[in-house]
């Protein structure tokens, strides 16, 4: 504990600072941003002489594993906490304040329960070596060149630090108008109905790295889903109002991604129970020893489910509901979490925790939990104040595991056991479950859940959801249906695919299907790019790794830097200086998003090309 004192009183400042600061800049995205690469940076900045010395890879560790752990409950909470602002405001009711006691309460139950199961699990999807991991190689390649000689380093300048530069411009460019979001490629719209679809390639440094640490046939897989879900909106923006509409409402391919998701998930789990792993793949893996949890350490992670499950219905009967209904929806939040968290665990390590789809995972959860209240009885507004405080401890879990699992990945990469990082994980956890309530009150208070300054994308989603079942009894379910043959469809090409050798895995064209389709279009274009020059190479060489972790940690750097100044009183749209105050000839943000996409790619395919590597190092 001595030795570790530094780094984690270290990684639990920042890991409260990084929480607190992407609030509001996570409100307005949608997503939150992999923060490990930026934690190992700022160590390896502030502290570059403990960090090349005696124990330094432990010191970076560990401070990865405290410093981006708040980030978890940050997700958590503004994925789900803004439901109840944004269904009062809906019906024209007042919308009351953010309960931060409650918050707090129920992220301390979620991030427990997380921290146990996935701890308890660690030995199982940790010896898979068919996982990318993206985001913990990225890390472990970072703590190399931390710890490294200068001569024995990769070439910093023209893939670290060029991805850091490029990518926090990338964004400050959009922010102020001179640069598009994405290059336009196709656009449909429906005058009568008003629905319209678009389609052009992201100007996103974060989605492009993320595939730069993908190979391309993941990112492929990932790309099929989300290219199922271009064709459905690009039909749907033809469907003219009318019966036709009713039946197919706008927001149809959520719910198509939504059903896809549920039989994946079901499969994927039931995979994941039976699941082997032959000895032959467990000496690839490295010393099994890291991934070993002693006996007292999975009792304090069983401690640690029990204590969470206790917060959790203590804070039920404060409530003075009946005990049936403490009892039916504490078991059906634990046995979620347990679910959600084992698979939380896998996406993440599949195409990292920035890409995750936790919505996915979280969208089956509020499934589950609305039909249990509606079988209940519990189907009024007010319901919705009793329903919202458990899923944001559920979905804190869950993200508590998309976090564990690269971080304790990264721990075994670097040579060290895993239950070594099991304390900095929790303490960093604690950290955001204090600071994260605070600043979603302040960001209500100064601009309004779910208003157009505050637009929590995926909280008017599981409103929606929660509204159309609970509240009005009514959900689209020709769209809902249609996703259930797309998910059986998708297992029947795994189960095909498996038996003549060839990985087709049902959840990655789910969660292409789920996730955004400006996200699946970017992971392809990151992974094509490093593909074309890395096609004839075995694996991937440190620089290129390098350069797509900091296309992601620069973009996260930009995010904390405008987090922390929208909370002193900055607009985002007082920095668009482009656009309103200074006219642009209509085309030169699409030409300029152009550039900074084949500015970023080049990042990436010039530190992926063999003879650009004179001095890296692949073993």
């Amino acid at each position: 504990m001595k030795k570790d004192l530094f780094p984690l009183i270290f990684g639990v400042a920042i890991s409260t600072v990084l929480a607190g600061a992407l609030v509001i800049a996570g409100l307005k995205a949608g997503i939150t941003p992999g923060v490990s690469p930026l934690v190992i940076l700022v160590a390896w900045g502030l502290f570059a002489k403990r960090a090349a010395g005696p124990g330094g890879v432990r010191f970076l560790n560990i401070s990865q594993v405290a410093g981006s752990a708040g980030m978890a409950v940050t997700a958590g909470v503004i994925f789900t906490a803004p439901v109840v602002q944004i269904l009062y405001a809906d019906r024209g009711m007042p919308v009351p304040p953010v309960d931060i006691l409650t918050l707090m309460v129920l992220s301390v139950a979620g991030a427990l329960i997380g921290f146990g199961f996935v701890g308890l699990a660690t030995q199982k999807f940790l010896s898979d070596p068919t996982l990318p991991a993206p985001e913990a190689r990225a890390c472990e390649t970072m703590i190399e060149a931390a710890v490294a000689e200068s001569a024995r380093r990769p070439r910093l300048g023209r893939s670290l630090f060029a991805g850091l530069a490029a990518s926090f411009v990338s964004p400050l460019l959009v922010k102020i108008g001179l640069a598009g979001e994405s290059v336009s490629l196709f656009s449909r719209s429906e005058p009568t109905s008003g629905r319209s679809f678009s389609l052009g390639l992201p100007f996103s440094p974060i989605f492009i790295g993320i595939g730069g640490l993908l190979t391309l046939a993941t990112a492929l897989l990932v790309f099929g889903g989300s290219f199922l879900r271009l064709i459905g909106d690009w039909l749907l923006a033809g469907v003219p109002a009318g019966e036709m509409a009713l039946r197919f409402p706008e927001n149809s391919m959520r719910w198509v991604g939504g059903g896809a998701m549920t039989v994946a998930v079901i499969y994927s789990l039931a995979k994941f129970a039976r699941a082997k792993i032959p000895q032959e793949a467990l000496a690839r893996i490295g010393d099994p020893g890291l991934i070993e949890v002693d006996p007292a350490r999975k009792r304090g992670q069983l401690r640690a489910v029990a204590l969470g499950f206790g917060i959790l219905i203590l804070w039920l009967l404060t409530t003075r509901a009946g005990v049936g209904f403490i009892a039916a929806m504490g078991a059906t939040v634990l046995v979620m979490a347990l679910l959600m968290t084992a698979l939380g665990a896998l996406l993440s390590l599949q195409i990292g925790s920035s890409a995750s789809p936790v919505s996915g995972t979280i969208f089956v959860t509020t499934l589950a939990l609305c039909l249990v209240a509606y079988l209940l009885g519990h189907r009024r507004l007010e319901d919705v104040l009793l329903l919202t405080p458990l899923l944001v401890g559920a979905c804190v879990a869950v993200c508590t595991a998309n976090d564990s699992s690269q971080d304790y990945k990264t721990l075994q990469l670097c040579g060290m056991r895993v239950q070594d990082g099991f304390r900095a994980q929790l303490l960093g956890l604690l950290g955001g479950c204090l600071v994260v309530p605070l600043v979603l009150y302040v960001a209500h208070e100064a601009y309004t859940l779910g208003s157009d300054q505050l637009v929590a994308p995926q909280g008017k989603m599981f409103a929606t959801l929660i509204e159309g079942l609970l509240l009005e009894h009514h959900l689209p379910w020709w769209p809902i249906l249609l996703g259930l043959g797309v998910g059986l469809l998708a297992v029947l090409m795994e189960i095909l695919g498996h038996r003549k050798g060839v990985p087709l895995p049902s959840m990655a064209l789910a969660v292409g299907i789920y996730l955004p389709a400006s996200l699946g279009v970017g992971i392809l274009l990151g992974a094509l790019f490093r593909w074309h020059a890395e096609r004839k190479l075995d694996r991937q060489g440190h620089e290129s790794i390098l350069s797509a972790a900091g296309l992601i940690t620069g973009a996260a750097i930009f995010e904390l830097v405008l987090g922390v100044l929208i909370l002193f009183g900055l607009t985002e749209e007082s920095l668009r200086i482009f656009g309103t105050g200074v006219r642009l000839p209509p085309l030169l943000p699409e030409i300029l998003a152009g550039v900074g996409i084949l500015v970023l790619g080049g990042i990436l395919w010039l530190n992926s090309r063999p003879q650009g590597n004179p001095g890296r190092e692949d073993g």
